[in-house]
């Protein structure tokens, strides 16, 4: 009865048209904001996300809700921050802590299972209000084994190559996308083989190509149907393995062979956004498409082959709390509504697009309510310069083997301050980020007393969403909250 109510009344509900990358940093596109830092940069040529650009909305301060993938993609889908929903590290089996282990600290009993059914998701909330919904790529949301690694369980009406892993086994279709030891025996399956591919094994085509073909299939099905989609699109691309696209790597020039293969992968997201928009051309939908483009993490810098400072300007890569870490790229468009060639200094976070995509699907303030999220569209209409916020990241996690800037930690932004406070020290770093958005000038001990307003802002905040603490290991207890550091 809703879902009819809901097509009679939301008569002008927009397709939408969701793309959430893997691990494509801040600086990654053609829109970087700048001038490129390094011959890396210069050489990620996205004509087709410029494109969306050049018509739509760029945010310049736009955030992940977290600094790894299953935390931000759980956001989306819940409307809460990671902190409230305790997914705060990436998960694959319900049973099993993928934290890498901390001489003085273990992470907190944190939701391992990662998403699960529930009638208030967003795929949920518009299948209710009459769309039809889709997933391509990447899911992620639940651990193997349980229900929601399964994204029809989430309510989407498709699923295409979604399950519980984060990565693929490989890139190439003539290794049937799978984790095979050999490329020419593939009698072994692993956690890593994506799934529901099969047309495509033993074919020398790109995943992110092979994916964005049965997007483009999906969005046409659902325009002969008359009904409004939702298309989830999630390209396992750019996170590891850093592969090369044959069909791409031949076109850099000079570059090690791992950022060569980076670009290959970047230029390859960008040629299956040019699918799609090309398909929305043909279908003549474009123009009640609102199209999104962001990334679930910051990018791979100074780990996996890859140099440090792969983010410059921004300090850290994915895992860590500096900017590089956690923000993004957001890009918007829908012809007529959001002004072309517009640019926002407004500091957003991925579980904001949770209550804006069902306001302008035409919910009404109840059936979009979420624990944390912002509805943003004011700010993506050109009609709103800020919003009144602060935003929060928790991650009682180490990160493997890695060094110190993945330790367990928690951070806040409000304004242009910005306060990371680290578990195990208890201690904080503070910068402004308007002044030094590379964050070099630590100003924790020339100003304690914006540290002490800072933590007494974020441990409130962590006490009332029930944020989880590290383990001290030899007291068994919590760390204690950061106002009492």
């Amino acid at each position: 009865m809703l879902t009819l109510l809901c097509g009679l009344l939301c008569t002008n509900q927009p397709n939408i048209l969701l793309i959430m990358v893997d691990d494509l940093g801040w600086r990654d596109t053609s829109v970087r904001n700048g001038p490129p830092e390094d011959p890396t940069q210069a050489q990620l040529h996205t004509p087709h996300i410029q494109r969306l650009a050049n018509e739509g909305i760029r945010l310049d301060h736009a955030y992940a809700s977290g600094c790894v993938c299953t935390p931000t993609r759980a956001s989306l889908l819940t409307g809460a921050a990671p902190a409230r929903h305790h997914i705060t590290w990436w998960t694959l089996h319900p049973d099993r802590d993928t934290s890498g282990k901390h001489p003085t600290l273990r992470p907190p009993d944190w939701n391992k299972e990662g998403v699960q059914p529930s009638p208030d998701l967003l795929p949920e909330r518009l299948r209710r209000a009459g769309y039809r919904t889709i997933h391509v790529g990447k899911a992620h949301w639940g651990a193997h084994g349980t229900p929601g690694s399964d994204p029809l369980q989430l309510g989407f009406d498709e699923n295409v190559a979604g399950h519980g892993s984060g990565a693929p086994g490989s890139y190439r279709g003539i290794h049937r996308f799978k984790n095979a030891k050999s490329t020419t025996d593939f009698s072994k399956s692993s956690v890593w083989d994506v799934p529901g591919l099969e047309a495509y094994h033993d074919r020398d085509l790109f995943l992110t190509e092979a994916l964005a073909i049965e997007a483009s299939r999906s969005i046409e099905a659902a325009v002969a149907s008359g009904e409004p989609f939702f298309l989830h699109f999630a390209p396992y691309a750019v996170h590891t393995p850093i592969m090369a696209n044959p069909r791409w790597i031949e076109e850099t020039e000079g570059l090690a062979p791992v950022e060569a293969r980076y670009v290959s992968l970047v230029r390859s997201v960008d040629a299956a956004v040019g699918v799609l928009l090309d398909r929305l051309d043909a279908l003549e939908v474009s123009d009640n498409t609102l199209v999104i483009l962001t990334s679930d993490n910051g990018a791979v810098s100074g780990y996996a082959g890859r140099p440090a400072n792969r983010n410059a300007p921004l300090r850290g890569s994915k895992s860590s709390p500096y900017e590089g870490g956690h923000r993004v790229p957001l890009i918007a468009r829908w012809p007529e509504h959001i002004p072309a060639g517009s640019a926002s200094n407004a500091m957003v976070v991925t579980h904001d697009l949770h209550p804006t995509l069902l306001q302008w699907a035409g919910l009404d303030a109840e059936q979009r309510s979420v624990p944390d999220g912002q509805d943003i569209s004011s700010i993506l209409l050109g009609q709103q310069d800020q919003l009144e916020r602060f935003i929060v990241w928790h991650k009682p996690h180490r990160t493997g083997r890695q060094s110190g800037r993945f330790m367990p930690c928690t951070a806040i932004r409000l304004g242009d301050e910005k306060l990371i406070a680290w578990h195990a020290e208890q201690r904080f770093e503070l910068y402004n980020l308007q002044t030094d958005p590379g964050e070099q000038n630590d100003l924790s001990q020339t100003q304690p007393e914006r540290v002490r307003a800072l933590s007494h802002v974020l441990a409130n905040w962590c006490r009332e969403v029930g944020a989880q603490m590290s383990i001290d290991q030899e007291r068994q207890e919590p760390v204690p909250w950061f106002d009492a550091w």
